[in-house]
């Protein structure tokens, strides 16, 4: 099994679509809208074209050619400059295979590379644990 994280493009609207409607909505924040759009769609994906490199690092999760879940890295603002928030989504076709763990650490690997910050962290929901 082969784990890619691949650049976000403006041509991959209806791949994003697709996935922000196919995961399991119980675990995720609120801050998705429900139904995913093509205009939902269209605004991250300009927010990521905007933000790559800068103000984050976003990517799709490709497993074995096949895009299953989205992955990224967000620096947060004000006193908090150096940290850096990650959050991620899969499908559940793919879950308990070792996809997100290999996943979170491709993209902090290349967070701290590019980003300048000294930590990440992540907000855990119960039920994720």
């Amino acid at each position: 099994m082969e784990v890619v994280l691949k650049k976000w493009t403006m041509d991959d609207k209806h791949i994003l679509e697709s996935i922000c409607n196919n995961v399991d909505r119980q675990f995720l924040s609120n801050r998705m809208p429900f139904p995913y759009t093509e205009k939902d769609a269209n605004w991250w994906l300009n927010m990521v074209q905007e933000s790559e490199g800068k103000r984050g690092i976003f990517r799709a999760i490709v497993v074995d050619k096949e895009y299953v879940g989205n992955i990224s890295v967000e620096v947060k603002d004000d006193v908090y400059i150096k940290d850096a928030e990650i959050g991620y989504l899969l499908i559940s076709e793919p879950w308990s295979k070792g996809i997100m763990s290999e996943a979170v650490n491709q993209i902090c690997n290349i967070a701290f590379s590019q980003l300048d910050i000294v930590r990440i962290t992540g907000l855990v929901y119960k039920p994720n644990v």
